[in-house]
């Protein structure tokens, strides 16, 4: 065998040799004499037993009864030899065999034949046996214990049984395969089990196909069922920017409330990535999640760089690249005071972008926090933000302190310095709320406010503190022929500047100095709304409480409503050119507008027959009643006054004061079919200059598949600039298992920028014992393929 194949066949066998997971863990048995043993099955019924009493070693008093075609007594009573179909029973645990000795002093027993020892879900079959009853201990030859739990097989030419959970094994065979020739397996000459604990194989080797591939002289399995230290699966691959690569992640379990993941990720044409991620839950009201990676790249890019990012005018000078991240929430000792923290900071612009895939990249980044906090950062090409906030909520108002950090990838390593950075940092902010609600019980006049104080600090720029307040009322009006709400609201804004030490300029024209203090803007809005409805019952009988018709569904009635809706909105008009601009919040619009729209909507009432608990904690049939809109389409339309009295740039842009006509529909008829379509027809056009529609369908047993396509036409308006047009499709598929195999794939398609397309498929090989991964990930920027092998049981 050529020396690269042995080193690579060596180096796969001890990356496999510590997997942790689920499998091989066996469930600690508190009252079993020996462990494991399997659930009584077939044991026949213990009516002329013969009782055997005995005291453990625990000093605990228990009874085992022995029952066969024949029991006969040796040696004045001292020995009890049975033969066929012995069964030796306590409980539910139970040792069969053809033949058994039992020897009433020593409390011990030898079986032979068929030996088949069995308690919960594991299962010990052997040749041969012999047990003390009272100390749980014992031997077996050609003996093979199966663990239902995690589906794994652990075998030997003899095994010992010793005090506690522990077992020794010679010529030891672990695998979670089914049948004598397993698709792999681990062998080692002397093995050592400790139940939840861990396996120690030594003089091991990995075996396919019942053939060696690979030499260990020592290593280690978990044979835990909980969480348990070890190596994750592997990723293997080759990338067109990447070169060959590996990633290999070990997994610490610290404790049952911390863990650590450690990472080297191996590129032949990048380096080595170093990442460290740790993990805190050690409460229910507090949870940590942090992640460091660190990479000494072999690569930079200039300008004039092709295929790696080009176009985008930007440059990346720094090998020295890294990406930290993380959060933290906690609420303090049960109260209604909240701590959170996020950190989001990285070296460069395109280290999200490159490395977005991997096993620490953005998208498994989201999936840990989503899991963990039910939020997550921000995507791949925005600004990355930092913060800290500190909040307490009441029943009618909150506060919150908190300060906010938002780095700009793009400055620094080549491209604008740092000095001229124009991003808006809240170093600190306070925001202070009161909740919508009756100023007076017996009136509906309604009152809420929010306010808040922030200094808005940036290295290059205006920069100060800003104080706000919005007082708003609103007086809602319900009659039986419809809704009528009217608000007020209040912007009362207050600056304290630091002015610039020149005036800001945009090409050769300057800026009014930003040295307003004060705006005040008030706006006013009512709408009004009725529904009209008319419901359909449907002639179905209701479905019979049985046992064949859980899960079943029948449709009782149709609700179909009409909604009309007439809104009116008022923002007063100020100058604000001359106040600071930290946002767009400092650049109110004013506003002159009516909108206009009607919704219909058909709403089903459906009888769907589960299973419950009844009051004696019984399980039984149930009807439950489900409300869901079927079909709904939203037809609206807006009206701006303000635009339709514009005197400003007419030889330009001509009066457009309607805006345009929305048509939504939602379908979903069925349960795993939905499907949405928006569509933004421009009235002076005559043509949809915007659209949204996609559909999921699920089939059970067969999968699902996605589909969405958005457009937007390029417009120059008065109102709206968008010059670029827009016109892209998604599409993604996940196939069931169909023989052994199953797939998955998404696609994506700019078809107006083509560095906007990326390609993923997964050819999953699925074999009872492990399962075969094939990845192809494509961009403009890369090409990469990765393989992926998880043994069954090891690293799940």
């Amino acid at each position: 065998m050529p020396s690269s194949r042995v080193c690579f066949l060596a180096a796969l066998f001890l990356i496999f040799a510590a997997l942790p997971g689920p499998a091989l863990a066996l469930p600690r048995q508190q009252a079993a004499p020996f462990a494991p043993l399997l659930s009584l099955q077939n044991a026949p019924p213990p009516s002329q037993a013969q009782p055997l009493i005995m005291e453990t070693e625990d000093e605990v008093l228990v009874r085992w009864d022995l029952t066969a075609d024949s029991v006969t007594s040796l040696n004045d009573a001292e020995i009890l030899e049975a033969v066929g179909n012995v069964y030796l029973k306590r409980g539910n645990e139970y040792l069969k065999a053809d033949f058994a000795r039992y020897y009433l002093s020593s409390k011990w027993v030898y079986l032979k034949g068929n030996v088949v020892v069995q308690s919960g879900n594991d299962e010990i079959k052997a040749e041969e046996a012999e047990f003390d009853l009272r100390s749980r201990t014992g031997w077996l030859k050609q003996g093979r214990i199966f663990m239902s739990g995690p589906h794994a097989y652990i075998s030997g030419d003899r095994i010992d049984k010793h005090w506690g959970d522990v077992y020794s094994f010679r010529q030891a065979k672990v695998t979670t395969c089914d049948g004598d020739a397993p698709a792999w397996s681990f062998t080692a000459d002397e093995a050592v089990v400790e139940i939840d604990g861990y396996a120690r194989l030594t003089r091991s080797t990995f075996q396919v196909n019942e053939t060696a591939v690979a030499y260990a002289p020592y290593f280690i399995i978990p044979v835990k069922t909980q969480r348990q230290t070890g190596f994750l699966v592997p990723e293997f691959g080759v990338s067109s920017s990447k070169g060959a690569y590996v990633n290999i992640p070990f997994f610490w379990a610290v404790d049952e409330s911390n863990d650590l993941t450690i990472n080297e990720y191996f590129m032949d044409k990048r380096g080595f990535m170093h990442g460290l991620q740790y993990r805190t839950r050690p409460g229910e009201d507090t949870a940590g999640w942090f992640r460091a990676d660190f990479l000494l790249d072999n690569k930079t890019k200039d300008r004039q760089d092709s295929g790696y990012y080009s176009g985008d005018g930007l440059v990346r000078r720094n090998d020295e690249r890294y990406w930290l991240r993380g959060m933290f929430d906690s609420r303090f000792n049960a109260s209604n005071w909240r701590l959170k923290a996020d950190i989001d900071y990285v070296s460069d612009q395109y280290f999200i972008s490159e490395f977005k895939n991997e096993f620490a990249g953005l998208h498994h980044t989201n999936t840990e926090l989503f899991d963990f906090f039910s939020r997550e950062l921000q995507e791949k090409d925005q600004n990355r933000l930092s913060g800290v906030m500190l909040s307490h909520d009441w029943e009618r108002g909150s506060i919150a302190l908190s300060s906010f950090y938002r780095q700009d990838p793009r400055l620094g390593n080549g491209n604008l310095t740092r000095s001229r950075d124009e991003t808006v940092q809240r170093l600190p902010q306070f925001d202070a709320f009161l909740h919508k609600g009756r100023i007076f019980p017996s009136l509906p006049l309604e009152f809420e406010t929010s306010a808040q104080a922030a200094y808005m600090y940036r290295r290059s720029g205006t920069r100060g503190a800003r104080y706000e307040v919005i007082p708003r009322l609103t007086l809602p009006f319900n009659t039986r022929y419809g809704s009528l709400i009217a608000s007020a609201g209040l912007y009362q804004t207050v600056y304290d500047t630091e002015l610039p030490s020149r005036t800001s300029t945009v090409g050769n024209q300057d800026l009014p100095r930003q040295n307003k203090d004060t705006r005040t803007i008030p706006e006013f809005s009512v709408a009004a709304f009725t529904e009209l409805a008319r419901v359909y019952g449907l002639d179905s009988a209701p479905l019979a409480l049985s046992k064949e018709n859980i899960g079943k569904t029948q449709w009782t009635a149709l609700r179909h409503s009409i909604q009309p809706r007439l809104e009116f909105r008022q923002r007063a008009y100020e100058n604000q050119s001359r106040n600071p601009r930290y946002g767009a919040e400092d650049r109110l619009l004013p506003e002159t507008e009516l909108v206009y729209s009607i919704s219909s909507v058909l709403t089903s009432k459906k009888e769907r027959l589960t299973m419950e608990k009844d009051e004696n904690g019984e399980m039984r049939p149930v009807s439950r009643t489900e409300y869901r809109d079927e079909v709904r389409l939203r037809l609206e339309q807006g009206y701006d006054f303000r635009e339709a009295d514009r005197k400003d740039d007419l030889g330009i842009y001509s009066r457009r004061p309607f805006g345009d006509l929305l048509a939504e529909l939602d379908i979903n008829i069925y349960e795993n079919l939905y499907f949405n379509t928006k569509n933004y027809i421009s009235p002076y056009e005559g043509e949809v200059v915007r659209h949204q529609s996609g559909f999921n369908l699920e089939v059970p047993d067969y999968g699902k598949i996605s589909m969405g396509y958005d457009m937007r036409r390029g417009m120059d308006e008065y109102k709206r600039s968008e010059p670029q047009n827009l016109n892209y499709i998604r599409f993604g598929l996940e196939t069931s298992q169909i023989g052994q195999f199953s797939l998955a794939a998404a696609y994506y398609q700019d078809f107006k920028n083509t560095d906007n397309t990326e390609t993923d498929v997964d050819l999953i090989f699925n074999h009872q014992c492990f399962q075969l991964i094939g990845r192809v990930r494509a961009d403009p920027q890369e090409k990469n393929y990765m393989l992926m092998i998880r043994l069954s049981g090891l690293g799940d």
